[in-house]
């Protein structure tokens, strides 16, 4: 039962990371790899509020406007002039923006562990299972974001927008949506919630400048393993995963959780190739 609270724990940082990441997919249209560096700048950004004193919940807040605000100048000025080039060239353009980061980060930073001056709080017992009030805290967190945000794309004016935008960008504009208002909004979106992830992946472990690669394969796989047109269903699907892989662990060596996560995407690819919570299926049969 331990393994599986430390599977939920880990499945609601992924689906944290992962909604923004299938956020971009959907709206942009292409494969933003450099998620996973934001999500490290994130954790970097969120450790040096909170080493300098600053409340844990603060320095994540003041982390993600940041990370925000980097977004949205990254989709402006970097991703949206070879938008008209097509993914495979922003897909590229997005593996030289990892680099970059990752560059920069290691100048900045070094290569050293930084590890969070906070405490998890005092522990609870969930059916034999321990679970610190700080885990419980990021399980909390990383369910009302991604609840949050389901329900401002369902409810709000900006939220239809950017499904519309999303379905048909050029349609979209030619109703008066404004596309662009919409693509920072989502590349906000986006690299906030990586960030957030990343201050919950910091304080549950350490930060250090290979957190954005060890964890952008695994945000893929989530990603691709629930499939397009479901923010919740890709939740479903990183919290399964995140769940697969801490529990493997009793067999398996965690070095391995990469393998692993892969192993059950191409398992569930080959049955339900459009992605277990996809809704392609559904609506093709309409």
């Amino acid at each position: 039962m331990q393994n599986v609270i430390f599977g939920l724990i880990t499945g609601s940082i992924l689906a944290s990371a992962t909604v923004g990441f299938a956020l971009i997919r959907q709206t942009e249209n292409f494969l933003h790899i450099a998620h996973g560096q934001m999500l490290a700048l994130g954790a970097f950004v969120g450790f040096v509020f909170a080493d300098r004193g600053l409340n844990i919940f603060i320095s994540g807040l003041l982390a993600m406007l940041i990370l925000g605000a980097i977004g949205v100048a990254l989709g402006h000025f970097v991703f949206s002039p070879v938008a008209r080039d097509g993914a495979t060239v922003l897909l590229f353009t997005s593996i030289g923006v990892a680099f970059l980061l990752y560059g920069v980060m290691i100048a900045i930073f070094g290569t050293g562990v930084e590890i969070y001056p906070v405490s998890f709080g005092g522990s609870h017992e969930i059916l034999g299972a321990s679970i610190s009030t700080g885990e419980l805290l990021i399980i909390g967190l990383a369910t009302m974001s991604v609840i949050g945000l389901q329900m401002f794309l369902s409810l709000t004016r900006v939220g239809r927008w950017l499904r519309a935008s999303a379905s048909n960008p050029e349609l979209a504009a030619l109703r008066g949506v404004p596309v662009r208002m919409v693509s920072s909004v989502v590349w906000f979106i986006s690299s906030a919630l990586a960030a957030m992830a990343g201050v919950m992946l910091g304080v549950l472990g350490t930060v250090n400048t290979e957190l954005g690669w060890a964890n952008i394969l695994i945000i893929l796989a989530a990603a691709v393993l629930g499939g397009l047109g479901s923010i919740l269903g890709v939740m479903a699907s990183a919290v399964l995963l995140g769940v697969i892989m801490d529990v493997s662990a009793l067999w398996i060596p965690t070095s391995y959780r990469s393998i692993i996560a892969f192993g059950a995407l191409i398992l569930v690819l080959l049955i339900r190739p459009e992605g277990l919570f996809s809704v392609r299926r559904r609506a093709e049969s309409m």
